[in-house]
């Protein structure tokens, strides 16, 4: 899967990026970052705990594109491309869509099928005291195959428990979409605010 979207994806890099640069008009800039993003984020929660060697297959087109569209050079140091357009890699966008399901989840916002999947931990533990079930973590549930810790129901809630507690707090869906946005750009760019 990850292969096939790779190559869709690069193939319409080579055509497209050529019709692009021969017209200099944002609007096709603004399309072939939008036709991109929204093929690397479809249904990219399947992408969690994929292994390294397949997000770099897939951060190699999120390279491409940036490359393209800032019209730099293969030479040029690709991480201050993607800071400047505010891109997050393909590791953290994986982590953003989980902690988004699972922000919807909890708050309400979520099918059925989904929210069942979630268990906050104050409901998982046997003791409510503890300082872990006022931390607004969720249970991780166990799994035996490397299968199972892809699953949404194990990626997910260890996404979320990656969070800060104050970050997991958040009630309103657009604050809590923009503070995890700056969040994981803060910590894969490496940046403390």
């Amino acid at each position: 899967m990850v292969g096939a979207i790779s190559k869709w994806l690069l193939n319409s890099q080579e055509t497209n990026g050529k019709r692009c640069i021969s017209s200099i008009n944002n609007n096709n800039w603004s399309q072939y970052t939008a036709l991109v993003h929204s093929r690397l984020d479809y249904c990219n929660v399947v992408f969690a705990s994929l292994p390294a060697c397949d997000i770099q297959r897939l951060q190699s087109v999120l390279i491409t594109a940036v490359r393209l569209v800032a019209g730099s050079s293969r030479h040029d140091h690709v991480t201050s491309l993607l800071r400047d357009r505010h891109w997050l890699p393909v590791k953290q966008r994986v982590e953003y869509k989980l902690c988004m399901m699972v922000h919807r989840c909890l708050y309400g916002d979520a099918p059925s099928y989904l929210a069942d999947l979630i268990t906050p931990s104050v409901a998982a533990t046997v003791r409510p005291g503890l300082r872990s079930a006022a931390s607004s973590s969720v249970a991780v549930p166990r799994t035996i195959s490397s299968l199972g810790d892809r699953s949404f129901a194990a990626a997910g809630p260890r996404a979320w428990n990656t969070l800060p507690p104050p970050l997991r707090r958040v009630y309103s869906p657009d604050t809590f979409k923009r503070q995890l946005k700056t969040f994981l750009y803060n910590h894969a760019f490496n940046l403390h605010c």
